[in-house]
């Protein structure tokens, strides 16, 4: 063997020898520290980082502590303990201040799902998210234990599972605060403020905590159920070892301390944990970490070592051939780069840093290199300005066309283009007998959809409308939208007129099934008008405005259908504007004017009051009912000048009885829908009292049922307003409407009409009679009275006097009277 390799194999042998003895017992040693110094850094981090969630929740309790002492809350919580200031303009201006708080104080808090406000009823009154404003809280823990306590509550619900509309799950926890009174008692609780806390705000924290790759922090309830884990799949799930779940059992039962170490085989390996007990929330906080990879940190030692030794042995080797690898690699670098420049790669760099003559020459390359490559970049980048900028141009040309025909939402065509596109086909039927048809498309309450859910899904609406008509359209038919939520459609070459209806019935048939608008249900259905060519109009502009017209046919007579075009519905419309015209100028022209029609007491026959009845005399027009005038007048808003002036007519006319000397009689004036829906009713109606000195109690103010619909709370308040001025009020035309027996129990009300409908036939059929009756014996019941009204036969009176009927309003006593002849019928009864 040659000294080389003997000196090799020597210096080897003896390299590696002392290598793995040190190794074996460093093994050993460095195990058990490293299982002792991990344990103890376990217990450490697990205490260091309980403090630090236990610092994250004082965080939150002091921000509800702070919140439950501000004025806006105990302001507002002080008025909804009180029902009679419910709903006052003060109890929502409190609300809108305390809103805005809420508003602003969840906003700054990215964890927080919801900042809830209860009363000393446990009802939610006011919210960050307002749909939980009513929720009834009785049964919510914290706020039990906050009543039984008088303290804040931490997490006493534990964990609160929620589940959003695209099944995403997140869990709260719950922190509360009692809103006390401002009283010698200072534990009187008044409401609640809870803060609605998803446990994301923990996240941040606590996934910090590490330890080596198996390492890491979870939290624990008192039941097991983990509340945090790095894994969120797991988070709300029950964890599966008995000394898990036992922490903090045993730490309340005293058998073990509040921070601590173990060691458990759990899911397969052996772990160290480290624990800390949260006592607010009832959670600990364990911190894991593999045994395995403990020891694995020692098996490092080993590995190094080995490496080392593999290391030696290369670099006696690789020395031998260092020298002449020295020498060449520089060459053939250089080589290589300048092939690659060559080639076309510009990007490439010699990099040579040797002090000679390959190195001056490799900074020679690079130099080069980078002018080549700078100028080469000016070119392209010039190149490919020039293309964007046409590209630009070409994109913008086409998009300003598209936007000029088209509608941007529902991608059909736009008004102009549907115009422009019929036109065509007119101008090529005008030597021909072709019929055409046009149809103004109108979606029924879809102001509502979009109130209600939102314009974003108002958008999807019109969106899937579009793509629906389309499907239903033939290939040779034009879909537009007009606006809104307006749509056009022209169909050609119609057999028949039969043929447009049979259409149109298919179309609104089809849009029974409800809409999915992200998850949103809604129902729509459409008001349609139809007009033909050429009998309807022979120009586009025209066939447009004739659909249009039979469109709000359709919808005044009750939506969700067709109707086809005609001469008097052009006609109708001509008299509605004129009407229209004539009420903007009705008072000042003098042509309004006020019949009063006696009511009479059924008992002794004496007038007890007169109802007021607007009359309209036209130069032009002559007599208009009122039948035609009232819905033309409330629909354009006039109705609201017009209600003040017969009220303002009424009551100057009663108050001159009185200061004639005649017997006080109580004046009706009916008030529409329209009226009593304006903000400034009640303060009208006491200042055109106050203007007339007429006393309140001979002012009767008559009401529809439908006036009810809308809102039974807020129709309660105003009557107790218009009661609390001393005016009556009458529920008017009952058992025409929704006749709900909750209006008669909740509304205070002075006077129950009963409707004409129900009159006519009360001698002849026996139904009626019943109705009749049980609608007196209701009213008696609580002391409200009744006129029937439309009273015109002996027969009907001879009824009503056997069913205890009060009063009585009709032609067999009088028609509706001017002023004068009612002065002289008053006079001589």
């Amino acid at each position: 063997m040659s000294i080389k390799n003997t000196f090799r194999k020597t210096l080897i042998l003896f390299s590696i020898v002392p290598i793995i003895i040190v190794a074996v017992v460093a093994y050993y040693f460095i195990t058990r520290k490293l299982i002792s110094v991990t344990t103890d850094n376990l217990q450490q981090l697990a205490e260091t980082n309980s403090n630090g969630l236990d610092a994250l929740i004082e965080t939150q309790r002091t921000e509800v502590d702070l919140l439950s002492i501000q004025n806006e809350l105990y302001h507002f919580t002080s008025l909804s303990n009180t029902s009679s200031l419910v709903n006052t303009s003060f109890y929502m201006d409190a609300y809108k201040d305390l809103y805005g708080l809420l508003q602003q104080r969840s906003k700054l808090n990215s964890s927080c799902e919801r900042i809830t406000v209860y009363n000393a009823d446990k009802k939610v009154v006011a919210c960050s998210n307002e749909e939980y404003v009513g929720f009834d809280g009785s049964d919510s823990s914290t706020l039990s234990y906050i009543r039984a306590t008088g303290r804040t509550a931490y997490g006493v619900s534990g964990l609160i599972k929620h589940v959003d509309n695209y099944n995403n799950i997140d869990y709260y926890i719950e922190i509360g605060s009692p809103i006390l009174g401002k009283s010698s008692d200072d534990l009187l609780i008044i409401g609640y403020v809870v803060n609605t806390i998803s446990i994301s705000y923990f996240n941040d924290f606590l996934k910090s905590i590490e330890m080596g790759n198996t390492g890491f922090g979870q939290v624990l309830d008192k039941d097991g159920k983990i509340v945090y884990h790095p894994n969120s799949d797991l988070i709300g799930e029950g964890v599966n070892s008995d000394k898990l779940n036992k922490i903090i059992n045993n730490y309340y039962s005293g058998s073990i301390s509040k921070n601590g170490v173990f060691n458990l085989y759990h899911n397969g390996s052996e772990k160290i944990y480290g624990y800390s007990v949260i006592p607010k929330l009832n959670w600990v906080l364990v911190v894991q970490q593999n045994v395995s990879e403990v020891i694995d940190l020692a098996n490092i030692i080993i590995y190094v070592l080995a490496l080392t030794m593999i290391v030696l042995m290369i670099l006696v080797i690789a020395v031998s051939s260092s020298i002449s690898k020295a020498l060449t690699d520089p060459i053939i670098e250089l080589k290589d780069v300048m092939m690659a420049a060559a080639n076309g790669n510009l990007e490439v760099q010699s990099n040579i840093k040797l002090k000679n003559e390959l190195g001056e020459l490799s900074r020679i390359f690079n130099k080069m290199i980078h002018i080549i490559r700078g100028n080469y970049n000016d070119l392209s980048a010039m190149h490919e300005e020039l293309l964007t900028n046409e590209e630009e141009l070409r994109t913008n040309y086409e998009h300003i066309e598209y936007l000029a025909y088209h509608d941007v939402l529902t991608k059909l065509p736009n008004k102009m283009s549907f115009t422009e596109k019929v036109s065509k086909v007119l101008d090529a039927s005008v030597e021909t007998e072709q019929v055409h048809a046009i149809y103004f498309v109108d979606l029924d309450n879809f102001k509502t959809i979009n109130d209600t859910l939102g314009h974003d899904y108002g958008d999807q609406l019109l969106e899937q409308t579009a793509e629906q008509l389309i499907n239903l359209a033939g290939p040779n038919d034009i879909v537009a939208r007009a606006g809104g939520d307006e749509f056009l459609l022209f169909r050609k070459d119609l057999k028949s007129r039969e043929d447009a209806g049979d259409f149109a019935a298919k179309v609104i048939d089809s849009f029974k099934d409800p809409f999915n608008l992200n998850g949103e249900i809604a129902h729509v259905s459409m008001s349609m008008g139809i007009a033909l060519y050429p009998h309807n109009g022979d120009h586009i502009n025209a066939l447009i405005k004739n659909a249009d017209i039979a469109m709000y046919r359709s919808k005044d007579t009750g939506k969700n259908k067709f109707t086809m075009f005609c001469r008097n519905m052009e006609e109708e419309l001509s008299r509605n504007a004129l009407i229209l015209e004539i009420l903007r100028n009705a008072i000042n022209s003098k042509e309004v004017y006020v019949k009063y029609q006696p009511q009479y007491n059924i008992i002794s026959n004496t007038i007890t009051g007169f109802e007021a009845l607007m009359r309209i005399n036209n130069s032009k027009l002559g007599n208009i009912s009122p039948a035609e005038f009232i819905p033309i007048a409330e629909e354009s808003g006039l109705i609201i000048g017009l209600g003040e002036w017969i009220l303002r007519e009424a009551c100057t006319f009663n108050k001159s009885l009185l200061d004639q000397g005649f017997t006080p009689c109580i004046v009706s004036v009916n008030i529409s829908t329209v009226q009593i829906n304006h903000p400034d009713f009640v303060s009208m109606v006491d200042s055109v009292l106050k203007e007339t000195n007429l006393p309140p109690q001979y002012l009767e103010l008559e009401i529809t049922e439908s006036t009810l619909v809308s809102s039974l709370i807020d129709a309660t308040i105003l009557l107790s307003n218009l009661q609390n001025l001393g005016v009556h009020v009458s529920l008017d035309d009952f058992g025409t409407g929704y006749s709900s027996l909750n209006y008669l129990t909740t509304i205070p009300i002075n006077t129950l009409k009963i409707d004409k409908s129900f009159v006519d036939n009360i001698s002849k059929n026996d139904k009626d009679a019943c109705i009749a009756d049980a609608i007196i014996q209701l009213a008696h019941s609580i002391q409200v009275d009744v006129i029937a009204e439309g009273v015109e036969h002996e027969e009907q009176l001879i009824v009503l006097k056997k069913k205890n009927c009060d009063i009585v309003q009709g032609y067999i006593f009088s028609k509706p009277l001017l002023p004068s002849a009612l002065i002289n019928l008053l006079k001589n009864t």
